[in-house]
Order: structure tokens, then sequence, then C-alpha cells
């Protein structure tokens, strides 16, 4: 018969521990616990941020053409597929 309100208790341990933490406690445990620093950006002049940026915008325009005709070439591929199957089964 205890064994059925062994989970309830569980489940009330663990919210009692979660109520407890506070997330600057949480963060510098994750911190510590990983041997990890805090993010440090390197500093560029606006000029190399903008030339950047164009590389980016860039490269996203011609990653997005390429994803275009992909889907037109697939399309068309299954199209063809199913007009052979149509003209197959016809026959």
């Amino acid at each position: 018969m205890g064994s059925a309100s062994q989970p309830m208790l569980v489940i009330k341990y663990n919210r009692a521990l979660l109520r407890k933490r506070k997330l600057k406690d949480v963060k510098k445990l994750v911190l510590e616990a990983s041997g990890k620093t805090e993010l440090e950006f390197k500093k560029i002049s606006p000029e190399e941020m903008a030339s950047l940026k164009e590389k980016i915008r860039a490269r996203h325009k011609k990653h997005i053409r390429f994803e275009i005709v992909a889907y037109i070439i697939s399309a068309l591929t299954t199209v063809a597929f199913i007009y052979a199957l149509y003209q197959w089964v016809k026959v």
C-alpha cells in the first residue's frame, strides 16, 4: 500500500528543490560545472561589419537560388515519374 504514494512524494520533493533555485545560482553552477567562460566577441570596425554583412547576404541569396532550383528539378522529376507510371499502367 505504501508504494502507491511514493511517486507523489518524489514529485513533491523535486518541486521543492526547483523552487529554491534562482537563475543566478543555476547560471553560475552551469558555468562552473562545464568549465566554460562567457563569450567574448571580437571587436571590429563598422566597415568590416558592413563587408561581413554583404558576404553573408550574398551567400544567403546564392543558397536560396540553389534551393529553388533543387525544388523545381525535384518537382519536374516527380511529374515525369508519375506521367511515366500513368503511361505504363494505361498500356
